[in-house]
């Protein structure tokens, strides 16, 4: 452990069907290690796409636990083209700690022209020589941590809401002047690296620039998000830019960030967290959520793990290093491009971990949340329905982070809540479908009280409820979509009580319209919700219902100049019951929503709804 090996991986050419593309050049471990690390770091050991290239540091972990430290440079191949160099370090497990990795991301360790140019052996590099590199940095980065705090919150807040997320962080495009040192990402890793720790559960993993954020890293910067990326485990797309609803989350991450500014620990991750909230990350979110609202509760937060009594060893790369030089020199780790490197020193390695250190009184809670914006750490379940209901009335366009967090504050109220909010109209298209399928939840559906069934039916049907218009103006979206959604909402809020006296006049309204509506959007709706359910679940329909199915769907069949023979079981037009309008009903908003083209169904559904009707009419 007082050495780590390093390869060097270039564009090599042709050299035999066996030995084509990505080539380990130089390496100071044997030739099949090299290459074996060479099959396992795969795409990581370049970067192509139409983003600017730009220099990066990836830090991964072999499948033996080997820690592998990879330094990315744009060049160009023998032919001229785009490519990459790459110098690995290759450390066993306990060497390439996160903080001194994230010191050498900073400064770098080896100049590009070395690493275009080295061939044959190399020599192994000592780790005390790695850790004099990273000391020179890490002052320098823990000063500068102010400056990053904003993406430090809003990671921060998505690790405290799944701590299993991979971050993707959307970072500027424009490649930086020299070494990675002006790069901000190392700078955002090392501020989450002192908050967390260990508390993750999991290995810290990074690419401080690429173009995908689909590797299997735990924190990746991107220039942009390519759709469906993809990739293992959930990811979170973190965008500084975005203003956000502040959660529990949010004002957590706010008061640990501005913790740790004022603070920084002497080893990684905050007190609150791995003593205050030992554990927690591997909690489920409502559990979670309660203990960050405990401590976000507290007149204080709670008191810092106590100094260490006896000095130990300095700890690298930690905190308190001497300072840097005014100028730091080059890296040299690789002989230079025309001479041998002179010999190193070998300094002895250090641990990971640092002693604790004497900390001032912890400050009183902090009180403004610099981003995302302000908000009352608790509020009261009246306050919090009210701020539910204006964000669904805000018409304006969200991204992906805000309809998250919005489906998030939605999934946190109880049914009570979400039908007062649904009652109180207003609600623009796209938030009244996020407010509906959060109440078409299979779990609610299926542990809802009967009361609350039936008061959640009645809103739809004396409303109109049933175009859920899935996000889109209704005049774009599709209508065979929209049909499609519009069965989904009956089968959950009206199917189940179709044997209720209470709602059946509205229920032949309903299915009288639908049957002698010809658009085949009707058709459509037809077929999901009574013919051929999604749920598999035969309509329990009356016997008089399907009479009607049938003596509808037969009239349509005849053509529109066919007289309806009068029947006492046949409603007539429904009349308004005082001189203000009704609210639409559902044939009503369907017929007026399916006037423009869209959507084409099957001529057969008639005949399939008159066929089936009198088979379940009189089996």
């Amino acid at each position: 452990m007082d050495t780590v090996h390093q390869v060097i991986f270039r564009w090599d050419g042709n050299q035999g069907r066996q030995g084509t593309g990505m080539k380990a050049v130089a390496h100071s471990c044997t030739a099949e290690r090299a290459e074996e690390l060479g099959r396992e770091l795969g795409p990581l050991l370049w970067v192509s796409g139409a983003a600017a290239p730009r220099p990066s540091v990836v830090r991964t972990v072999s499948r033996d636990g080997d820690v592998m430290l990879v330094q990315r440079w744009p060049t160009t191949d023998r032919g001229g083209r785009p490519s990459t160099v790459s110098h690995v370090l290759i450390g066993a497990p306990g060497t390439l700690k996160t903080r001194q990795s994230l010191g050498l991301a900073y400064g770098g360790w080896s100049p590009r022209e070395s690493a275009e140019q080295a061939t044959g052996q190399l020599r192994p590099v000592a780790c005390g020589e790695l850790d004099a590199l990273a000391r020179r940095w890490l002052p320098e980065m823990e000063g500068r941590l102010s400056t990053v705090q904003r993406p430090l919150i809003l990671i921060a807040a998505e690790w405290l809401r799944d701590p299993a997320q991979r971050i993707s962080l959307l970072m500027e495009e424009e490649e930086p002047p020299g070494q990675p040192g002006p790069d901000p990402a190392p700078l955002v890793y090392l501020g989450l690296f002192l908050l967390f720790g260990s508390w993750l559960g999991r290995e810290w993993t990074f690419a401080t620039y690429d173009t995908v954020d689909s590797h299997p890293l735990r924190l990746m910067c991107v220039p942009r998000w390519e759709p469906d990326a993809g990739g293992p485990g959930p990811l979170a797309r973190v965008d500084v830019r975005t203003p956000v609803q502040p959660q529990v989350e949010h004002k957590a991450a706010n008061r640990l960030v501005k913790h740790l500014l004022a603070h920084p620990p002497g080893s990684p991750g905050l007190p609150q967290l791995i003593d205050g909230l030992r554990n927690a990350a591997t909690l489920d979110r409502p559990r979670r959520q309660a203990l960050l609202k405990d401590f976000l509760s507290a007149d204080r937060p709670p008191a810092p793990r106590p100094a260490a009594t006896a000095p130990q060893p300095d700890p690298g790369p930690p905190t308190g290093l001497a300072p840097a030089p005014a100028q730091a020199p080059e890296p040299t780790l690789l002989p230079p491009p025309v001479q041998e490197t002179a010999p190193v020193r070998e300094e002895p390695s250090v641990r990971e971990e640092p002693p604790a250190r004497e900390r001032d009184t912890p400050p009183p809670p902090v009180r403004d949340l610099a981003a995302p914006p302000p908000s009352r750490e608790a509020s009261p379940p009246g306050l919090e329905v009210a701020s539910v209901r204006e964000e669904l009335r805000n018409p304006l366009p969200r991204n992906a982070l805000q309809r998250d967090l919005l489906k998030e504050r939605l999934r946190g109220l109880p049914d009570e809540a979400l039908l007062d909010v649904l009652g109180s109209g207003g609600l623009p298209p796209e938030p009244l479908g996020m407010l509906l399928d959060e109440l078409g939840d299979a779990r609610r559906v299926r542990e809802r009280r009967p009361q609350m069934q039936r008061d959640l039916c009645r809103e739809v049907l004396d409303n109109g409820l049933y175009f859920e218009p899935n996000g889109l103006d209704p005049e774009s979206a599709s209508r065979t979509a929209m049909a499609r959604r519009a069965a989904e909402l009956y089968l959950w809020a009206v199917a189940p009580l179709t044997r209720d006296a209470r709602f059946l006049p509205d229920l032949r309204e309903l299915l009288h319209r639908m049957c002698r509506d010809r658009h085949p959007a009707a058709g459509n709706w037809l077929w999901d919700s009574i013919i051929a359910p999604a749920n598999g679940v035969a309509p329990d329909l009356p016997a008089d219902l399907w009479q009607q199915i049938v003596r509808d769907v037969h009239q349509k069949s005849l053509g529109p100049a066919t007289t309806t023979p009068a029947a006492t079981t046949q409603p007539s037009a429904p009349a308004p019951a005082t001189a203000a309008p009704d609210p639409p009903a559902f044939g009503s908003r369907f017929s007026e929503l399916t006037n423009s083209p869209g959507c084409v169904v099957g001529t057969g559904v008639g005949v399939i709804v008159v066929l089936l009707a009198i088979v379940l009419i009189f089996a």
